[in-house]
């Protein structure tokens, strides 16, 4: 089998790309998904396996960023499998059952493939994963913040940026929306902007800006925060088309 990954995947550098196994007991499903993985440009996949057991020795030695995981395979379940994996290995459930959803859920999977299923779809998942993974990156950065000064209800008000969920803004002002409430500045995003950490902050549309450590999920048209001060415990904002490819260029790695 890693003969045909290799095979398929060309001399292509790994680098920066999530490393990828999967683990399913059915070979043309097995094989399917082998083809989309490897020729995907953000996964290098690493090998693939028809069970628990193998996966389980595999794992005794190597790590994965990313496991492909079906439900009914042979040994141990994949629901069951799920819960043994490292904190930081994220999985994508793939399965024929649709029942076995709600416990994927529970268990914070990336993503729920219901075979079959194609390309499109497939790469929909890699992409929650690398959100998830940028999120990550995220949150580990570890450069402390110096506040921000901004004047704000005739006062002048120090704000953390890491308390910060996101912005909106309109025209000359700002709404920062924070962990402890909301605050209106008379201030440009753009100036804005600038004054906040690159590698933490990033502008999805022309009046949204985004604590990318608070993003639950993504897709070309919309971000999902995280935000306590909604009674879902998380807010949608829209992706405008001038700034799309700033954001999958901030998640491709």
């Amino acid at each position: 089998m890693e003969d045909y990954i290799s095979s398929l995947a060309g001399n292509d550098t790994a680098a920066k790309r999530l490393s990828c196994i999967i683990i399913d007991d059915e070979p043309i499903a097995r094989r399917g998904m082998a083809l989309f993985a490897a020729k995907h440009p953000a996964l290098d996949l690493k090998s693939v396996f028809p069970g628990s057991r193998e996966a389980l020795q595999w794992m005794e030695s190597n790590s994965a960023d990313l496991v492909f995981l079906d439900i009914e395979i042979p040994g141990i379940k994949g629901i069951d499998l799920a819960a043994l994996l490292p904190d930081d290995t994220m999985v994508v459930f793939t399965t024929a059952y649709s029942e076995y959803a709600v416990s994927s859920y529970d268990l914070d999977a990336v993503d729920y493939l219901l075979k079959p299923f194609d390309a499109v779809r497939f790469d929909r998942a890699v992409q929650k994963a690398l959100m998830r993974m940028a999120a990550r990156r995220a949150q580990s950065y570890t450069e402390p913040f110096s506040a921000i000064t901004l004047r704000a209800d005739r006062k002048f008000v120090n704000i953390n940026p890491d308390n910060i969920i996101y912005i909106e803004g309109e025209k000359d002002y700002v709404r920062i929306h924070t962990d402890s409430g909301r605050i209106i500045s008379r201030i440009t995003i753009k100036s804005m902007l600038e004054r906040l950490p690159p590698s933490l902050f990033l502008r999805i549309h022309k009046s949204y800006v985004i604590n990318m450590s608070r993003v639950k999920a993504y897709d070309n048209s919309c971000v999902i925060i995280h935000s306590d001060s909604q009674p879902s415990g998380q807010i949608e904002l829209p992706v405008g088309a001038a700034f799309r490819s700033d954001m999958q260029e901030r998640y491709k790695t």
